[in-house]
């Protein structure tokens, strides 16, 4: 899957060359050129981190599974009771920052 990212990063890169140094002289060609530089490679490096994160998700079974691997529940507990679940959530995904944070809200309430 890498060669999507380095994909949409030359041609987003091709795309500002142009549009920077051979500078057309018309404008409703170098509008998309410019977008194109820069969407195109945001949207390549989002899309890699969507699929790390789904790919870590993925090696759960279960959410019994994701929940094996808190180590301190007792302390998510204090944390959710005192501070409210999203600073819990937070908490754990420092601990694991590739899991999504729909995942570690629930993960958090089920405690």
């Amino acid at each position: 899957m890498v060669w999507i990212r380095v994909t949409c990063w030359c041609v987003g890169l091709a795309c500002l060359y142009v549009a920077i140094f051979h500078t057309p002289h018309n404008v409703a060609l170098m509008a998309p050129l410019y977008f194109l530089g820069v969407f195109l490679p945001g949207s390549g490096e989002s899309y890699i981190q969507r699929r790390r994160r789904k790919g870590w998700y993925a090696q759960f079974s279960s959410p019994e599974a994701m929940r094996s691997i808190v180590k301190d529940e007792a302390e998510l507990r204090r944390v959710r009771d005192e501070k409210g679940v999203l600073v819990a959530a937070r908490r754990f995904r420092r601990e694991f920052p590739l899991c999504p944070l729909p995942e570690a809200l629930k993960m958090v309430q089920a405690l």
